[in-house]
């Protein structure tokens, strides 16, 4: 009970606002989430750039905690990739910049990097609220903690189906989930030959995405790996299947690391491949779909290969 007047005078009965923690260092991360929860924040925590780009898609994390010395993707690079992700799907993103190692070169570049604080190690919680008091004059509160409940559910759920996807090669053809109806006009295999069904179509894809799983497996994951090629598959079935396809679990589903597989949906959305589609109860989520002047060319394809196939 001692934690609830501090909630209270943080706010935290008025809005729930999402604060992403990025740091390789797992017990600082928990302890920074523990101060975030007693001020009234819903703390989200990643160790690594790639799992902090995931959380930033599926979330509506206005504010992010990031630190400097990170493995890989380093911190201002991490948030040179989120600020611009930020700005393609028109959302405000604040960020912290906090390090162990301060220096006026470090401080500069996380300014010029957009952080709009710089915090040193260790970092108080009395300090760490004000910091976030001076970015929450800057940006309003953003949606309620359903929302977010929502997305980390359609987060589960979309990893659950591509690892039950790629896991089981083994799995009959009467094993696969029946589409709701017939392939879509835009989408229908051609009418000279022997038809194919989308039952049949919808086997063949997923044995070739789990050959995609398989060829990905050699080199340790990225050598031989074709991102792009699995996406397009994956955005297919879920077009027979009747499903929508999130930014996030278009990213998953190539294979590619998080920040790789943003640039690349950037590039196909760019070059008109693929388009966004708003979700219609959360217009700040975004789903996935190829467009239609390619679909039919690739479904050609693929039905020209399942005649092959016999």
């Amino acid at each position: 009970m001692a934690e609830l007047p501090k909630a209270m005078e943080a706010g935290a009965f008025q809005s729930i606002e999402p604060v992403l923690i990025v740091d390789d260092d797992a017990d600082w991360g928990k302890e920074c989430a523990f101060s975030l929860r007693q001020m009234g924040y819903e703390p989200f925590v990643a160790t690594s750039a790639d799992e902090a780009l995931a959380l930033f898609v599926d979330h509506d994390i206005s504010i992010a905690i990031v630190d400097y010395n990170l493995p890989g993707l380093d911190g201002i690079t991490l948030i040179q990739e989120m600020a611009q992700q930020a700005e393609v799907e028109g959302r405000q993103l604040r960020f912290i910049m906090a390090t162990g190692y301060a220096t006026k070169d470090v401080a500069i570049d996380a300014m010029r990097a957009s952080a709009i604080d710089f915090l040193e190690k260790p970092i108080s919680q009395s300090d760490l609220r004000r910091a976030l008091q001076r970015i929450r004059g800057l940006t309003p509160a953003p949606g309620a903690r359903k929302v977010l409940m929502d997305k980390i559910s359609n987060l589960s759920t979309e990893l659950q189906r591509l690892a039950h996807l790629m896991d089981e090669p083994g799995r009959p053809a009467a094993a696969a989930p029946a589409p709701a109806a017939a392939l879509p006009a835009a989408a229908s295999p051609p009418l000279p030959g022997d038809p194919v069904s989308p039952e049949r179509l919808t086997v063949f894809i997923r044995d070739q995405l789990r050959r995609e799983a398989k060829r990905r497996e050699i080199g340790g994951g990225e050598l031989f790996g074709d991102p792009a090629w699995a996406m397009l598959l994956d955005l297919l079935l879920a077009k027979i299947e009747k499903r929508q396809v999130s930014v996030s679990s278009a990213c998953i589903a190539s294979g590619a690391p998080m920040s790789t597989a943003l640039r690349l949906v950037r590039r196909l959305v760019d070059e008109d491949v693929l388009c966004r589609l708003p979700d219609e109860h959360d217009r700040r989520r975004h789903f996935l779909a190829i467009n239609a002047k390619f679909e039919q060319p690739l479904v050609d394809y693929l039905t020209e290969q399942v005649r092959h196939r016999g």
